[in-house]
């Protein structure tokens, strides 16, 4: 910490010098990365500026010239085996450059003047970025704290980061990251617009992870990282120190196969975890005390992550690239922590296998073809520390087995991709098919072992001796139903008991196929149009309406490229994934039946009880989820490398699938009488839910200082939907939607991110990333299901003053049940999340020839996650009158704290 904090203060003394260098300089900067048609980065190429000003690109593919006068210039790039490539610009230019070398058969002149900034392609829009070098490596070496980095700067587009979609080496699916040391540059975001996309901008986003191809010469690696549990902090709400840690360590090599045109890449790393989870529950001992059950409960994991990859050139014009990938993970105590007890864990066998061919060619200076696929192999075998029922106490704790039960999931994954470029006098066509397979063998043994739910309601009223007054009753709470279940007194019945008996085996195959062509068009006059069309198809259910249409447009209205302006406007449309078809095939009433027993007695819940059953089913007349969406903004670029980027979205909804209950009760009472067979609950997935959506960016840039780099910026997102982003949600009624459309559950309304980057005295460097989220939601319900719908999602109700058993809240009064008015879901609303990142190297050259092939190097660093030991609250309390209601009683890990040492040759 003492290191990290000097580093801090030595940032802090750098900024004033970082600018006074760079106010020597009046002209401004180039940067840029140079790779093959394949996207693969080529180091040390020669590139000429003006014909006069001589760069090589870096092991990264990277180049960067400095102090360039403003006005037009003519750039010249070329590398061996490859065509000399001709590029014209203006500067100063808004964004870095990419530059595509094609075979040396091939030759090409591109004028890109000053109309290629920021969001180039005409269909990107807002926060757009390439991460590659250094920045690349300043990023977290963990897989899943690198994954949580990445979804955190996919959400600068205003998407919840848990539904960003990662996909590798140019693959649709997505898919686990491969090891850091492996990846040559990452692009987030890119070109949401395009016809190429499936995902609204504000949906999620997307991560493009590319990795690295072999090297002409051998070249590798060796590393390890350790964090002790001296280096880290006690988790929040633990009352003790954990004897947390973490090891990595791994190697990496590269080299030739033959002398040229074929060369391999060989990573392999192993993570021993040993992380513990905080039980924040209530709990009811022996003797019907309440009490605060606090525990760390020990959940390690051990990891295995490896790939293999070969490009083969199989000719001027044609390369050959497959891959293999492989991730194994052992995982103990699964599923538990915050209220759910040590009990209800599982361990979890999980593993992935990959096995990827991609083929590019490159017929003509104007044709290019690509042909991937794909074929992945993954699973997992879960075994539950308990098989016991399930005992679910509303707001309290959840006891007993774990509900997966002893779940086996098997799954084939088959991805065809078949695309073109054709790029004629001013346009650039790209078309193709994007085809995944799904086969499923999985068994499914979800609450075969039975849930008992404790959610309070109406009970006698007990005397000093624990004995029923006649006639008086009183509302309870989920913790008091329980207690006096394990006490034997009256009004211990548990409020439902559900379970699933059957074959739990579900087998079937799913087919999906989008067909896109998208077209950007360089109109002149700094003027870029972008348009496209995609259409969708599935099966499981089948989707045969699915056509959307994108348009964008961008202009550079002065001749200098400082102004960038865009808009967009297009269609979205979404799919129904394996285990929408799982989860109804599951639930389909006849191979495997599902039963809820209400007010069962405790231990034996059948016992004189009249069984409602529930089955799942597809809408006939369901339709996809539709998306419409525009876009307008606009980057400006100003002197000494400073852009300010800004965007507006707007969006629309409809055929949002959730679920409801077409066969539910019509006097609330579960016997009652239904429209259709009798005690049946029929949850019909349906295109009945709608959304809207309008969220504002605003960014700023500094990429040209000596010392620092850095962006900042932030997106606000007001996202309306009555579906909380779920296909099995249901709302409280299945006859009103009174009160269903609010924000998503967890996802922050406001979200700020930036990241930078120091160059310290001593070749020291030091990177920090940041990201914050506000006004995230979450629901506040009853426990109760008044309506006898089966969905225990009630919400209470506005209670007038004086009104017996009502509860003052920050919303008013509200009472369970008997009162007016609807309470919206999800108004709860979240503490901000603030997450700081931070790395410390120096890296030390052991080989003294700087112009050795295998230059020697040794990299020490200092990583921190979390370095403010923020508590970042993921639960709190929903459940109206619960112990834990209002409360914040789980959240993300402390600070972590890692020394690790890279050893490069």
């Amino acid at each position: 910490m003492k290191t990290l904090l000097f580093a801090a203060s030595l940032a802090a003394f750098a900024l004033p010098h970082a600018f006074a260098e760079t106010a020597a300089c009046h002209g401004t900067t180039l940067a840029g990365t140079v790779r093959d048609t394949t996207l693969a980065l080529i180091p040390n190429a020669t590139l000429s500026l003006d014909g006069a000003h001589d760069e090589t690109s870096g092991s990264d593919g990277s180049f960067h010239f400095s102090c360039i006068s403003e006005g037009s210039h003519h750039l010249t790039v070329m590398a061996q085996g490859f065509a000399k490539h001709d590029l014209s610009f203006t500067a100063p230019h808004a964004s870095q450059l990419s530059l595509v070398l094609h075979p040396e058969a091939v030759e090409t002149d591109v004028d890109v003047s000053a109309d290629a900034g920021p969001g180039s392609s005409a269909a990107a829009s807002g926060p757009t970025q390439t991460i590659s070098g250094s920045r690349l490596q300043s990023l977290a070496d963990d897989p899943d704290d690198l994954k949580r980095e990445l979804q955190q700067f996919s959400a600068a587009l205003g998407g919840n980061p848990s539904n960003a979609t990662i996909s590798v080496d140019g693959f649709q699916g997505s898919s686990s990251l491969p090891p850091k040391g492996s990846i040559a540059y990452i692009k987030v975001n890119p070109d949401q617009f395009s016809a190429e996309y499936r995902e609204p901008p504000f949906d999620g986003g997307r991560i493009e992870v590319y990795t690295k191809p072999g090297q002409s010469a051998f070249h590798g690696a060796l590393f390890a990282t350790n964090g002790s549990p001296w280096e880290n902090a006690r988790d929040p709400f633990s009352t003790s120190k954990a004897a947390i840690g973490k090891q990595r360590y791994g190697f990496e090599l590269t080299g030739p196969i033959r002398k040229a045109g074929s060369d391999f890449a060989l990573t392999l790393e192993h993570r021993s975890i040993d992380n513990f989870a905080v039980v924040n529950a209530i709990t009811i001992d022996s003797a019907g005390n309440t009490s605060s059950s606090i525990s760390n409960v020990a959940t390690p994991q051990r990891l295995w992550l490896g790939t293999a990859r070969v490009d083969w050139q199989l000719g001027p014009k044609n390369t050959f690239i497959t891959s293999y990938s492989a991730n194994v993970n052992n995982l103990q105590n699964v599923g538990v922590g915050g209220t759910a007890l040590a009990e209800t864990g599982y361990n979890s066998e999980q593993y992935e296998h990959m096995f990827r061919v991609s083929d590019i060619t490159t017929a003509s200076p104007h044709f290019m073809h690509e042909a991937r696929l794909s074929l992945r192999w993954d699973g997992e075998t879960d075994t539950p520390v308990s098989t016991a029922p399930q005992v679910q106490v509303a707001g309290a704790f959840t006891g007993g087995g774990a509900t997966l039960g002893a779940q086996r999931v098997r799954e084939l994954n088959i991805e065809v991709d078949d695309d073109a470029i054709v790029t004629p006098k001013n346009h650039t066509f790209k078309f193709g098919t994007q085809m995944m397979v799904y086969n499923e063998h999985q068994q499914l043994t979800t609450n075969f072992n039975g849930t008992y739910t404790f959610g309070g309601g109406t009970a006698p009223v007990l005397d000093a001796n624990n004995n029923p007054i006649p006639g008086q009753t009183e509302t309870i709470t989920g913790v008091e139903q329980y207690r006096r279940a394990q006490l034997g007194l009256a009004g211990g019945a548990a409020t439902a008991f559900s379970n699933v008996a059957g074959t739990p085996n579900v087998d079937f195959t799913q087919v999906q196929n989008a067909l896109f062509v998208q077209d950007d068009w360089n109109v002149g006059h700094n003027v870029h149009v972008a348009y496209g069309v995609r259409y969708f198809v599935q099966t499981d259910p089948t989707i045969l309406d699915s056509i959307v249409p994108r348009l964008g447009i961008l202009w550079s209205p002065t001749k200098k490229g400082t102004w960038t302006l865009h808009a967009h406007s297009g269609m979205f449309s979404g799919r129904f994934g394996e285990t929408d078809n799982a989860e109804i095939l599951r639930e389909n009433g006849t191979t495997r039946v599902t039963s809820t027993v209400y007010n069962p007695v405790y231990g034996n819940p059948f016992l004189g009880a009249t069984p409602i059953h529930s089955l799942r089913q597809f809408s006939p007349h369901l339709g996809n989820l539709t998306w419409i969406a525009e876009n307008v903004g606009g980057t400006r670029t100003f002197p000494h490398g400073w852009n300010f980027s800004a965007d507006y979205y707007v969006g629309r909804i409809w055929n949002y699938t959730r679920t409801e209950n077409i066969n539910s009760p019509v006097n609330d009472i579960p016997t009652g009488p239904r429209p259709g067979p009798a005690n049946l609950n029929i949850l019909q997935m349906q295109a009945s839910g709608q959304g809207r959506v309008n969220a504002v960016f605003a960014g700023v840039e500094q990429h040209s200082l000596k010392h620092v780099q850095f962006f900042f910026g932030g997106v606000r997102v007001n996202l309306i939907d009555d579906t909380d982003d779920s296909e099995l949600s249901s709302p409280q009624s299945s006859v009103t939607d009174a009160g269903e459309f609010a924000h998503r559950s967890n996802q922050s309304v406001w979200n700020i991110f930036g990241n930078g980057t120091f160059t310290l005295p001593k070749k020291i460097e030091l990177s920090t990333d940041f990201h914050g989220g506000g006004d995230g939601h979450y629901n506040i319900t009853t426990g109760f299901d008044n309506n006898g719908d089966g969905n225990f999602n009630d919400r209470p109700q506005y209670a007038t003053p004086g009104t017996p058993g009502a509860i003052a809240t920050p919303y008013g009064l509200l009472v369970a049940s008997g009162g007016k008015g609807v309470f919206p879901r999800n108004e709860g609303v979240m503490p901000w999340t603030i997450y700081l990142d931070a790395n410390i190297q120096r890296a030390f050259t052991l080989t003294r020839n700087p112009k050795a092939t295998h230059q020697q190097t040794l990299q020490v660093n200092i990583r921190s996650s979390n370095l403010l030991n923020h508590t970042n609250v993921t639960q709190v309390g929903g459940v109206l009158g619960s112990p834990l209601f209002g409360v914040p009683y789980a959240a993300d890990n402390g600070r972590r704290v890692e020394a690790g040492l890279r050893y490069s040759f």
